[in-house]
This record gives C-alpha cells, structure tokens and sequence, in this order.
C-alpha cells in the first residue's frame, strides 16, 4: 500500500494578530503571528487582563468585531 503525504506534513497554519492587538503582542514578547493552539491560548490570556487597560480594550473590540 503506498501513502501520498501532503507536502507540508506537521507545518500548522498561523494566524496573524489583528493590529488593534500588537501593543499588547509586543509586551508580552509575542510573534505578529501565532499558531491556533498559541491564538487560543492568547484569547484566554486577554478575556482574564484588566479591561481599565486601553490596550486591552482595544484588542477586545477588534476580537469582537472577528
């Protein structure tokens, strides 16, 4: 039996941060783009931050707005 595997085996796609969000990605030393497992992982950072932060505001609306 002979398999054909897809040229990019193992590569994830990446997500890239919405613009709204990169003052936030910048601070905490993040890439502009992010694997999903990573973006997830992110989200759940941001909904836990303090929403008085206008960064964090920010990047919230933009997330929304998805």
């Amino acid at each position: 039996m002979n398999f054909a595997l897809p040229a990019r085996v193992g590569a994830e796609e990446r997500e890239r941060i919405p613009s709204e969000c990169r003052e936030l990605a910048d601070r905490a030393g993040l890439p502009l783009t992010l694997t999903h497992a990573e973006a997830v992982r992110a989200i759940a950072y941001l909904s836990l931050m303090s929403g008085r932060d206008p960064a964090v505001k920010r990047c919230r609306a933009a997330m929304l707005g998805r």
